[in-house]
């Protein structure tokens, strides 16, 4: 097994990207998918491998914020449930390319089953299970946080399937091939220089999927800076729809229209504060304070309210779901050196 894989000298004497390798036909054939499960675990639960020989090989690079690579593996189910989330924390998307094979996708909201030049768009604070041949993708990794201010709707896109004939997807893929081939080469410089490319391009296939009523006429130009200033704003509990109409010289009347599609302005306000409410309760800065008083610096002033309505977005209870993050143990394979790949997804943020 090669892990950790390091050629640093690039052009002129610059230092290359890092990469990392793992290859588990260089294994013993029984140690194979121990070596497999261990590893994924830092972000996956493997549910099941159904071909009697395994084989995996990770080929991943990271540079900047975001990190990228080719998987090849044989038919497995995955998953991420809620115990698993709440104990990992991870705050990232995922879009998966595949070159070959099939995989079916399962979140609450829908079933899509994805083959050749498909793009399947993971939220890995959203649960999700997966059903998979033999297969290769080419994988991108994007925290949230430089990703969503480009997104229209940050929240509509987990487990979402871009179509390979899809214009805006068969760019983005063509350009993430391109920068995987050219990986083995690129300095860190090089690397950086492209990521702001990378990521317009991302949202661009991303936001090219959404409904007409997100995307149409001005609202959609409009939604970015308003949904930046209500992100910016959340804390203030006193925040009203005209508030917001006043600092962007807008009627009221217009930015009810523009939340129509996301369940009206105070329905929406709702479900970011319970998502600051999810970020609090596995912050470690947050400890000390209790439950109630999170869910209350966030308008819930109602303690029971409030943890039916957390228990309804995401499957468990704020109470279990803080337990889960107390006792967080990331779990790795204990090999290779700090530029292991499942490292890297473990530390992504």
């Amino acid at each position: 097994m090669a892990v950790g894989v390091r050629d640093r000298e690039g052009i002129d004497g610059d230092a290359r990207i890092a990469r990392s390798v793992l290859d588990t036909t260089l294994l013993p054939e029984k140690s194979r998918i121990g070596v497999w499960q261990e590893t994924a675990a830092s972000v996956w639960e493997i549910s099941a491998i159904t071909d009697a020989t395994f084989y995996a090989k990770v080929d991943a690079y990271h540079a900047g914020d975001l990190m990228f690579g080719s998987v090849t593996s044989c038919a497995q189910k995955t998953q991420r449930n809620a115990a698993l989330i709440a104990s990992d924390g991870l705050d990232y998307f995922l879009m998966q390319f595949y070159v070959d094979g099939q995989r079916v996708a399962r979140t609450r909201r829908s079933e899509q089953v994805l083959s050749n030049g498909d793009m399947l768009m993971v939220d890995m604070s959203q649960q999700i299970e997966t059903d998979s041949t033999a297969y290769r993708s080419v994988d991108l990794v994007m925290p949230r946080r430089v990703l969503e201010p480009l997104l229209l709707d940050s929240d509509a896109h987990a487990g979402q399937r871009l179509v390979a004939a899809d214009p805006l997807t068969a760019l983005f893929r063509k350009h993430l091939m391109a920068l995987y081939e050219a990986a083995p080469h690129m300095t860190e410089a090089q690397a950086f220089s492209v990521q702001g490319a990378t990521l317009a391009l991302a949202a661009a296939a991303l936001n090219g999927t959404i409904s007409p009523e997100y995307a149409s006429s001005v609202r959609a130009a409009a939604w970015l800076p308003v949904r930046k200033y209500i992100e910016q704003h959340l804390s203030d509990l006193y925040l009203t729809a005209e508030q917001v109409a006043m600092a962007f010289g807008i009627s009221r009347a217009t930015i009810y229209r523009m939340m129509e599609p996301r369940g009206g302005f105070v329905n929406y306000l709702r479900l970011r504060r319970l998502h600051r409410c999810r970020d609090d309760l596995v912050d470690p800065g947050q400890s000390h304070r209790t439950i109630a008083d999170i869910a209350a610096l966030w308008g819930f002033s109602n303690p029971s309210a409030f943890s039916s309505a957390f228990k309804a977005l995401f499957d468990m209870s704020p109470r279990d779901f803080r337990n889960i993050a107390k006792g967080r143990a990331r779990r790795s394979s204990g090999a290779g050196s700090e530029s292991d790949w499942s490292r890297w997804l473990a530390a992504m943020r």
